[in-house]
């Protein structure tokens, strides 16, 4: 179980990150003028959103019901 959890806070921060990139070149600028720490709690804020829906499917049941 330890290892799917692992597997699902993976996949989803880099989905978030994949996300944020693709934002990012869409808007019309580079990650170096957006910044870091805009680049990082923006693929955090995804990645969290996307780990969710990964919980439910995956069954990892890192969410309370």
């Amino acid at each position: 179980m330890l290892v799917k959890r692992l597997g699902v806070a993976l996949v989803s921060l880099l989905i978030g990150f994949g996300l944020t990139f693709l934002i990012v070149i869409a808007i019309g600028t580079t990650l170096e003028e957006y910044g870091p720490i805009y680049t990082f709690f923006t693929s955090l804020s995804i990645g969290c959103a996307i780990a969710i829906w990964l919980d439910k499917f995956a069954g990892t049941e890192m969410l309370p019901k």
